[in-house]
């Protein structure tokens, strides 16, 4: 006995669409979509991804999944509604990370490994005010 269409037609299939049933019935059932690529040796994730239609309720479900696992391993005081204080400390931090010639784009509550001096600092982000030297400092004669 054969598998037919709707007009009684045999179906044909190739290896490859066994492979795409495969790979689209892993992902549905919980296979990470990069391990999913390792294994059928994709370059690139979007092939991979092109196997299962990912709908935009799905990841969103999926990221609220994680949240909460992430949650439960985690202490509830990290979660708590921050306080007028928390907020204070929160905003004064990237009010004082503004300088003359940009921004520091320090992570909220870590110290300055710089010393403050944002021109040689990796986190630095440079404002519209910087002039083209990328330093805040007048373009020299040699440069």
């Amino acid at each position: 006995m054969a598998l037919t269409n709707i007009d009684d037609e045999a179906l044909t299939f190739s290896p490859h669409d066994f492979r795409r049933i495969f790979v689209t019935d892993a992902i549905m059932n919980g296979l990470l979509p990069h391990i999913a690529q390792v294994i059928c040796g994709h370059k690139g994730i979007d092939t991979t991804i092109g196997y299962k239609a990912v709908h935009p309720t799905e990841s969103i479900e999926a990221h609220r999944a994680f949240i909460a696992r992430r949650r439960s391993a985690r202490p509830s005081e990290e979660y708590r509604i921050p306080t007028e204080e928390d907020w204070d400390a929160f905003l004064a931090h990237f009010e004082k990370r503004k300088a003359s010639i940009g921004t520091c784009a320090r992570a909220f509550g870590t110290p300055c490994i710089h010393k403050h001096a944002c021109v040689l600092a990796a986190d630095a982000r440079s404002s519209d005010l910087t002039p083209p030297n990328g330093h805040g400092l007048p373009r020299s004669a040699t440069t």
